[in-house]
């Protein structure tokens, strides 16, 4: 040790540190003094060294964001740019429309192509589904109908003097009269009114294969209150299956197929009234209120005259 050195403790190189007078060494010895801890950040060093590191995490966090935000847009809008060139050029292939007509609540396009267009409706609603732009053009495979029995033009009489004041009634609430309570459908039900029934019962079927899928439609709409079978669809129905066989290529005259069920029928045709039944249904049509009082001392006689 230089004679320089101050006085102090200095390491002996065994790991210990001696005492040194000044001029010499001294038989004093101790263990390092342990080091000295930093001291602890203070807040204003704390916040410094966040806001200088979230920065470079944020940034890496919306870039990658940013990148997969990109990726999503540039596949959606390759999707549709996908979608776009098929239709463009399925529309090509369709060529001219050969025909077209509504079925209950769905609307058909045939092309001299073989190709369809169909806005697919159903029975539940109460206005007809269009064709837009964007409406896909399907190659067809085969159309068929099915239609229930022939049905007379003319309208069947109400068969009793009830049906016929509850059929009035029914046009009173058609025309913005109170709704039917349950108490009153189910009186309609067992009072059979047979023009409601039929009208139900007449549902045809529109069956139209294509490369996508299987449309079944149906001749009925919503009128509000029910679902009614419009007869004349079935007409339109045998044109589209006509115009549908002829750009396939089928030669053979298609009649629409007629499915008679008889005992089917048979056994959904409602049981006739008696006579107490059917003066308990006037009672409670009349107590709800959907018969006056003058319709219901009329129905009454009418029903009890005809003994």
């Amino acid at each position: 040790m230089s004679e320089q050195a101050p006085a102090g403790w200095y390491p002996d190189g065994s790991g210990n540190e001696r005492y040194w007078d000044g001029a010499a060494w001294t038989e004093h010895l101790r263990s390092p003094a342990p080091p000295v801890p930093a001291p602890p950040a203070s807040a204003a060093a704390v916040a410094v060294a966040v806001a200088t590191a979230e920065p470079a995490e944020a940034t890496n966090m919306f870039s990658k964001l940013g990148s997969a935000v990109k990726k999503a847009a540039a596949d959606k809008k390759a999707t549709k740019e996908e979608e776009a060139r098929l239709h463009n050029e399925r529309a090509l292939a369709a060529g001219s429309l050969v025909t077209s007509g509504v079925f209950g609540t769905s609307t058909i396009e045939i092309y001299e192509g073989g190709f369809v267009r169909i806005a697919a409706g159903g029975e539940s609603r109460e206005r007809t589904a269009e064709i837009t732009k964007s409406t896909p053009y399907e190659k067809l495979r085969s159309i068929s109908f099915a239609s229930p029995e022939a049905e007379t033009s003319a309208s069947p009489e109400p068969a009793s003097a009830i049906e016929g004041a509850v059929m009035q009634a029914m046009s009173g609430i058609m025309k913005g009269g109170k709704m039917l309570t349950r108490g009153t459908a189910l009186g309609l039900a067992t009072t059979g009114v047979a023009q409601l029934a039929a009208n139900t019962a007449r549902k045809s079927n529109l069956v139209i294969a294509t490369d996508r899928m299987i449309h079944t439609l149906v001749n009925q709409k919503h009128n509000g209150l029910m679902n009614v079978s419009q007869r004349e669809h079935n007409a339109v129905a045998v044109a589209l299956v006509e115009a549908g066989n002829a750009v396939l290529g089928v030669t053979a005259s298609v009649e629409p197929e007629v499915v008679v069920e008889t005992v089917a029928v048979a056994a959904s045709l409602p049981v006739a009234p008696t006579l107490s039944d059917r003066l308990r249904e006037l009672s409670e049509l009349h107590r709800e209120g959907i018969l006056s009082d003058d319709e219901f001392t009329s129905a009454k006689g009418k029903l009890l005259a005809g003994l």
